[in-house]
Protein backbone atom coordinates (compact mmCIF):
# COMPACT_ATOMS: atom_id res chain seq x y z
CA UNK A 1 0.00 0.00 0.00
CA UNK A 2 1.19 3.03 -0.53
CA UNK A 3 1.81 6.01 1.28
CA UNK A 4 -1.48 8.05 0.00
CA UNK A 5 -3.48 5.46 0.58
CA UNK A 6 -2.42 4.71 3.81
CA UNK A 7 -3.23 8.23 5.01
CA UNK A 8 -6.51 8.24 3.24
CA UNK A 9 -7.45 4.65 5.03
CA UNK A 10 -6.28 6.21 8.28
CA UNK A 11 -8.33 9.67 8.25
CA UNK A 12 -11.59 7.14 6.62
CA UNK A 13 -11.23 5.39 10.12
CA UNK A 14 -10.36 7.58 12.67
CA UNK A 15 -11.67 10.70 10.93
CA UNK A 16 -14.57 9.84 8.71
CA UNK A 17 -16.56 13.05 9.30
CA UNK A 18 -14.30 15.36 8.85
CA UNK A 19 -13.08 13.80 5.44
CA UNK A 20 -16.51 13.91 4.45
CA UNK A 21 -17.23 17.44 5.16
CA UNK A 22 -13.70 18.07 4.00
CA UNK A 23 -14.89 16.38 0.03
CA UNK A 24 -18.33 17.86 0.24
CA UNK A 25 -16.29 21.77 0.76
CA UNK A 26 -14.37 20.93 -2.29
CA UNK A 27 -17.03 19.71 -4.23
CA UNK A 28 -19.16 22.88 -3.26
CA UNK A 29 -16.04 24.98 -4.18
CA UNK A 30 -15.62 23.49 -7.43
CA UNK A 31 -19.87 23.54 -8.53
CA UNK A 32 -19.84 27.41 -7.74
CA UNK A 33 -16.24 28.33 -8.92
CA UNK A 34 -17.00 26.89 -12.22
CA UNK A 35 -20.58 28.48 -12.37
CA UNK A 36 -18.57 31.74 -11.98
CA UNK A 37 -16.32 30.84 -14.58
CA UNK A 38 -19.00 29.75 -16.85
CA UNK A 39 -20.78 33.23 -16.24
CA UNK A 40 -17.86 35.51 -16.88
CA UNK A 41 -17.01 34.04 -19.95
CA UNK A 42 -20.32 34.29 -21.59
CA UNK A 43 -20.75 38.07 -20.44
CA UNK A 44 -17.36 39.04 -21.30
CA UNK A 45 -17.99 37.53 -24.92
CA UNK A 46 -18.53 40.61 -26.99
CA UNK A 47 -21.76 38.98 -28.45
CA UNK A 48 -23.63 39.79 -24.97
CA UNK A 49 -22.60 42.79 -24.77
CA UNK A 50 -25.06 45.30 -25.66
CA UNK A 51 -27.56 43.16 -27.56
CA UNK A 52 -30.50 44.42 -29.27
CA UNK A 53 -33.47 43.07 -27.30
CA UNK A 54 -35.28 40.12 -28.57
CA UNK A 55 -38.68 38.65 -27.63
CA UNK A 56 -37.16 36.23 -25.41
CA UNK A 57 -35.40 38.21 -23.29
CA UNK A 58 -36.13 39.18 -20.01
CA UNK A 59 -35.44 42.80 -18.21
CA UNK A 60 -32.83 41.01 -16.51
CA UNK A 61 -31.04 39.53 -19.09
CA UNK A 62 -30.97 43.10 -20.92
CA UNK A 63 -30.17 44.82 -17.94
CA UNK A 64 -26.89 42.56 -17.33
CA UNK A 65 -26.08 43.04 -21.04
CA UNK A 66 -25.78 46.60 -20.89
CA UNK A 67 -24.53 46.76 -17.66
CA UNK A 68 -27.34 48.57 -16.19
CA UNK A 69 -28.90 47.96 -13.05
CA UNK A 70 -32.35 46.08 -13.28
CA UNK A 71 -34.21 49.40 -12.02
CA UNK A 72 -33.29 51.09 -14.83
CA UNK A 73 -34.67 48.91 -17.54
CA UNK A 74 -37.56 48.23 -15.42
CA UNK A 75 -38.18 52.04 -15.51
CA UNK A 76 -38.00 52.02 -19.53
CA UNK A 77 -40.44 48.86 -19.58
CA UNK A 78 -43.58 50.45 -16.63
CA UNK A 79 -42.42 46.81 -14.82
CA UNK A 80 -43.28 45.86 -11.74
CA UNK A 81 -41.39 42.62 -10.81
CA UNK A 82 -43.87 41.92 -7.73
CA UNK A 83 -46.46 41.37 -10.19
CA UNK A 84 -45.54 38.60 -11.50
CA UNK A 85 -45.29 34.63 -9.54
CA UNK A 86 -41.22 35.25 -8.86
CA UNK A 87 -40.65 31.63 -9.82
CA UNK A 88 -40.24 32.68 -13.63
CA UNK A 89 -38.87 35.83 -15.41
CA UNK A 90 -41.34 37.02 -17.68
CA UNK A 91 -40.11 37.45 -21.00
CA UNK A 92 -40.28 40.74 -23.04
CA UNK A 93 -43.22 38.59 -24.96
CA UNK A 94 -44.92 37.34 -21.47
CA UNK A 95 -44.70 41.62 -20.35
CA UNK A 96 -46.03 42.96 -23.39
CA UNK A 97 -48.85 40.42 -23.83
CA UNK A 98 -49.96 41.18 -20.10
CA UNK A 99 -49.92 44.91 -21.10
CA UNK A 100 -52.02 43.85 -24.44
CA UNK A 101 -49.89 45.80 -26.34
CA UNK A 102 -47.40 44.02 -29.37
CA UNK A 103 -44.07 43.05 -28.33
CA UNK A 104 -42.76 44.68 -31.40
CA UNK A 105 -43.93 48.59 -29.44
CA UNK A 106 -42.22 47.79 -26.23
CA UNK A 107 -38.83 46.20 -27.99
CA UNK A 108 -38.88 49.74 -29.77
CA UNK A 109 -39.10 52.04 -26.76
CA UNK A 110 -36.17 49.26 -25.52
CA UNK A 111 -34.31 50.35 -28.65
CA UNK A 112 -34.79 54.29 -28.28
CA UNK A 113 -34.09 54.29 -24.63
CA UNK A 114 -31.13 51.91 -24.06
CA UNK A 115 -28.38 54.14 -25.56
CA UNK A 116 -29.24 57.26 -23.48
CA UNK A 117 -29.08 55.36 -20.37
CA UNK A 118 -25.29 54.32 -21.22
CA UNK A 119 -24.84 57.72 -20.99
CA UNK A 120 -25.86 58.62 -17.75
CA UNK A 121 -23.35 59.25 -14.42
CA UNK A 122 -23.67 56.58 -11.91
CA UNK A 123 -26.33 57.17 -9.88
CA UNK A 124 -28.90 59.10 -12.21
CA UNK A 125 -32.58 58.64 -12.25
CA UNK A 126 -32.59 55.58 -14.91
CA UNK A 127 -36.14 57.30 -16.35
CA UNK A 128 -39.07 59.49 -15.27
CA UNK A 129 -42.24 57.60 -14.16
CA UNK A 130 -43.62 55.60 -17.40
CA UNK A 131 -47.15 57.10 -17.91
CA UNK A 132 -50.22 55.24 -17.40
CA UNK A 133 -51.84 53.93 -20.93
CA UNK A 134 -55.59 54.83 -21.12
Amino acid sequence: MNARAAILTRLWREQRAVLVVFVLALALTGAFGGRIVVRALYWATPGHQQQDPEPWMTPAYIARSWDLPNAAVDAILGFDPAQYDGRRHPSLARIARARGEPVEALIADLRAALPGLRALPEGANPAPAPEAKP
